[in-house]
């Protein structure tokens, strides 16, 4: 037995991992599993395979080893070395650079004893596996290898992770990871799915507040402009908002200060081409006038703002209309979107299995 555990411990060390290609039937159905109370005999014979495990694997004979641990999991699967025998299977997986069947094993003990005693440090192998497929992105040329870089595989393996133990601490985290590697892949629909699970299921989550300006950002980065339609702006603005006011000890506030000012002064925008169409196009200076003021309203102290009062002064003056529009500056919300998910990327890089966000 303390052979069992010593061995157990040394073999689930992390190991440096290479993603492996190909497409797998990750969640197969498992065969019958015996949940009797095993027999003196049964948990005798199983001691005795692992033992034998214990000795191959002293031996360098790995094959031979998980070849023993897979007959524990299969015949003696009503004992206790079963599930130590599974994760011993998993981390020799990982080991020799096969994470996804280090992932698939990992499943089965998941799917059989969801009750293990070590089921914690399984969510956590889990989840260092599927950030192994995203932990060293490649470039150039080397994104025509099979194995490197699988992002979408990746997002799978922390959906499983989420579902597998939807209350640990790395579930919040699996999300964030999900919605980083999509807004990496330009599936925005996907980010913004994760994020708002996140700050739906996971209020408190140490996580939580770099969801928040986070979703802020994603919605940022789908305006189009003060002409178009103004539904993504008022999103961002109010996840701006409510980061501000929610988590003012973050470390992102001076940046959501500027982000809020720059949507803000895009929404203000919408409402002065609304006031140059009534004033400039239709000479309707009442309707004019209430657009203009809107203008002023939403972001004071920015460039359509200014430019709204002058409209004002005008029209209060009785001036002739002008026979020209304003033209506000081209926003630059984009590169500062791409710059705030760049730097998230970079960081989350650096310590993946931690998933540390903020």
């Amino acid at each position: 037995m303390k052979l069992r555990h010593a061995l157990l411990g040394l073999c689930l060390a992390l190991l440096p991992v290479v993603p492996a290609a190909g497409i797998l039937d990750w969640f197969s159905s498992e065969p019958e599993v015996n949940y009797a109370p095993p027999t003196p005999e049964e948990v005798a014979t199983a001691n005795e395979l692992f033992d034998k495990a214990v000795a191959f694997r002293r031996e360098g004979r790995v094959g031979k080893a998980v070849e023993t641990l897979e007959e524990i999991a299969r015949d003696y699967s009503n004992t206790i070395f079963a599930p130590d025998a599974l994760l011993l299977i998993s981390a020799y997986e990982r080991g020799q650079g096969k994470p996804k069947d280090a992932f698939q094993t990992t499943q089965r003990l998941v799917q059989r004893y969801p009750s293990y005693e070590r089921f914690d440090r399984v969510i956590e192998l889990q989840y260092s596996l599927a950030a192994s497929f995203v932990g060293k992105e490649p470039t150039g040329l080397q994104r025509l290898l099979p194995g490197l870089y699988q992002p979408r595989t990746a997002m799978d393996l922390f959906e499983k992770v989420l579902q597998n133990a939807p209350y640990s601490e790395l579930a919040p985290q699996a999300l964030y990871n999900i919605a980083l590697i999509a807004q990496r892949e330009n599936d925005t629909e996907m980010a913004i799915d994760a994020l708002d699970r996140l700050i739906n299921r996971y209020p408190g989550s140490e996580v939580t507040p770099t969801a928040y300006f986070s979703m802020g950002q994603l919605f940022a980065g789908l305006i189009q402009g003060a002409q178009y339609d103004q539904g993504t702006t008022l999103e961002a603005m109010s996840y701006f908002e409510d980061f501000l006011i929610l988590f003012p000890e973050s470390r992102f506030v001076p940046e959501a200060e500027t982000s809020l000012r720059e949507v803000s002064e895009i929404y203000a925008g919408s409402k002065l081409l609304l006031g140059e169409f009534y004033y400039v196009d239709r000479g309707e200076t009442e309707a004019a006038e209430v657009f203009y003021n809107e203008a002023i309203t939403v972001a004071p102290d920015t460039e359509a703002a200014a430019l709204a009062r002058e409209r004002i002064e005008r029209i209060e003056a009785g001036e002739r209309r002008p026979r020209s529009k304003f033209r506000l500056k081209t926003e630059r919300l984009k590169q500062q979107v791409e710059a705030y998910f760049e730097a998230r990327w970079e960081e989350w890089r650096i310590r993946p299995d931690l998933g540390q966000v903020e």
